[in-house]
């Protein structure tokens, strides 16, 4: 009964919860930076999957990695017969870099009367550039005692086969210090000849400085061809970069960089397929 004596119903119950009506737990949001640093990391693992630099291998592996792909197969049959093998690099956003130093080691060993001592004044000559465009010795020194302590044990024959150099790129430590060296010695190439390259970078920077920090020294970050023509400028080394592709034709597009006072015949050879690099080695 209420107060004043009249009877009261019982209040109603209270409707059940049905799957319909029954309100959902708010998904949280996922930012665009979350998104990034995902697929960065499956990248990373699968990277981490293949080693640094890869023994050499045959032409026929890409026959059966593409064995799907008609304007793949078709550039490499014709491949087949002006190179002999290729080396694989790690995809791990420093392929073109890793590729190129160990091009560089490799003809040290192979032809160290040639090439020894001109590698020596190159590191020489990079350490100055390094130190003439504002790098820090202390911030330099680590990674140009590796890059110098591997061309003393090949003049010193404490490194005297491929297999031997071979284990020295696959270790990270080496491996990633040269690497990270020759990224700072681009950089300040690029930097010291900023009149001529900063057109080609106003995309991404308003100078020559933060596209540099952003887009050259940080590991993992791309090269493309302005980073190609300053290290074979710097280095005074022709490239030949060997385009691997869904374009049409029988032939790879071959694209070639000229080093410095470069001999004709001094050439690295670079395999790309989209978004990575190898070293292909050319019948000679």
């Amino acid at each position: 009964m209420d107060p004043h004596g009249t009877p009261s119903n019982p209040p109603a119950a209270a409707p059940s919860a049905t799957p319909e009506t029954a309100t959902k737990p708010a998904e949280p949001e996922i930012s665009d930076e979350q998104i990034l640093a995902a697929e960065a990391a499956i990248r990373d693992a699968e990277a981490r999957a293949n080693e640094l630099v890869s023994v050499p291998l045959p032409l026929e592996t890409l026959v059966h990695e593409y064995a799907e792909n008609a304007p793949f197969l078709r550039k490499i049959e014709r491949l087949r017969g002006t190179a002999t093998h290729y080396r694989r690099c790690r995809g791990d956003g420093n392929c073109f870099y890793r590729a190129f130093v160990y091009a560089w080691y490799e003809r040290v060993l192979h032809d160290p009367t040639k090439y020894l001592a001109r590698a020596k004044a190159d590191l020489a000559a990079a350490k100055q550039l390094l130190l003439n465009v504002g790098f820090q010795l202390l911030v330099i020194e680590d990674f140009l005692d590796v890059a110098e302590d591997t061309l003393r044990a090949l003049e010193s024959r404490a490194i005297y086969d491929d297999d031997m150099l071979l284990s020295r790129f696959q270790s990270d430590e080496v491996s990633n210090a040269v690497v990270v060296l020759f990224r700072f010695v681009t950089s300040a190439f690029l930097q010291a000849h900023a009149d001529d390259y900063l057109p080609f970078v106003l995309e991404y920077a308003d100078d020559m400085g933060t596209y540099c920090a952003h887009h050259v020294e940080a590991m993992g970050r791309d090269a493309d061809h302005l980073h190609i023509m300053a290290v074979s400028r710097q280095f005074a080394v022709n490239m030949a970069v060997t385009y691997l592709d869904g374009s049409a034709g029988d032939e790879a597009t071959v694209h070639k960089f000229e080093g410095d006072d470069a001999h004709p015949d001094d050439v690295i050879g670079l395999l790309y397929r989209p978004g990575h690099y190898d070293l292909i080695y050319r019948r000679v």
